[in-house]
């Protein structure tokens, strides 16, 4: 068993959840952009996506882009009650590995089914210091940080 930077993580825990709903999405969209692949090979190689999972992506999907930012912010800030035709507690019922492999489908398709970062957006700088606080070499620390927070 790999051992985890306790400190590494509750800073990168606290920083992340300190942050604006919009910049929480904006971490987790460059983050899977970057190392979507190594989370894949590492954490759902196994796994045909859960159908649960697959359903609430394909919800998303659905949506006009603007209805699945909201949809996101809601997933993502759980005191928070919006659209009643996102199912937030479907997600808040899923284990953590659902959770990141829901995450890691929808960056899948950023750009494409799903809304991306506009080509021209900059990231806040408290954004892109938890960004930057994330480049760890070490993806369990990273995958470890995605389940605490999502």
């Amino acid at each position: 068993m790999t051992s985890t930077n306790v400190n590494f993580l509750e800073q990168s825990v606290s920083k992340f959840q300190s942050l604006e709903i919009d910049d929480r999405l904006t971490v987790l969209a460059l983050l899977y952009t970057e190392i979507g692949d190594e989370i894949q090979s590492l954490c759902l190689s196994n796994d045909v996506p859960n159908e649960n999972t697959a359903n609430l992506v394909a919800q998303i999907q659905n949506l006009p882009q603007q209805e699945q930012v909201s949809a996101l912010r809601q997933l993502l800030n759980k005191d928070e009650v919006g659209d009643p035709q996102i199912p937030t507690e479907e997600y808040a019922s899923m284990n953590a590995d659902d959770k990141l492999a829901f995450w890691y489908q929808l960056a899948q398709n950023l750009g494409t089914t799903i809304i991306g970062l506009p080509d021209d957006y900059i990231p806040s700088e408290k954004a892109t210091e938890v960004v930057d606080l994330l480049h760890t070499p070490n993806i369990e620390d990273l995958v470890t940080f995605f389940k605490r927070v999502l």
